[in-house]
């Protein structure tokens, strides 16, 4: 799973911060990457990010639009999708942690195979991953 930067943090309509979490956690750890933010009318959350359109994220050379709110349920909002859509069309991929998958959304999969386009569910990885055993192994990990 590759991530390619830099990022647009999409937080939609969040209703407050703490809806903004997974955006944030990104602009904390991420600082360097993140080139702006992008909210809905109605978005209560503000993470100090520039605000951007996809046009002038895409000028600034925006890789992918990470969803960084997230909703009662974990799923993708009716409201997200016309704007999720213009996002693959701009030219971004698609990061997400949400329960739902993005590729189960009719139009974001069709649309991303058409242009070619990553959808990546951080949630669902594509590999198996193995328990750990113990053994001592390359990589990073965080014990929770």
């Amino acid at each position: 799973m590759r991530i390619e930067k830099p990022y647009l943090l999409f937080l939609g309509d969040a209703p407050d911060q703490l809806a903004a979490k997974t955006a944030a956690g990104v602009a904390y750890w991420r600082p360097d990457d993140c080139v702006g933010q992008l909210r809905l009318p109605g978005c209560q959350a503000d993470l100090g990010l520039s605000d951007l359109t996809l046009a002038a994220a895409a000028e600034c050379g925006v890789r992918t639009l990470i969803v960084g709110v997230a909703n009662r349920g974990g799923r993708f909002s009716p409201q997200w999708i016309d704007i999720l859509t213009q996002a693959l069309e701009a030219g971004f991929d698609l990061a997400s942690g949400l329960h739902n998958r993005l590729g189960d959304v009719a139009v974001l999969a069709s649309t991303a195979e058409r242009l070619g386009r990553q959808l990546i569910d951080v949630r669902h990885p594509a590999v198996e991953l193995d328990v750990g055993n113990g053994k001592k192994r390359s990589g990073k990990r965080l014990l929770t």
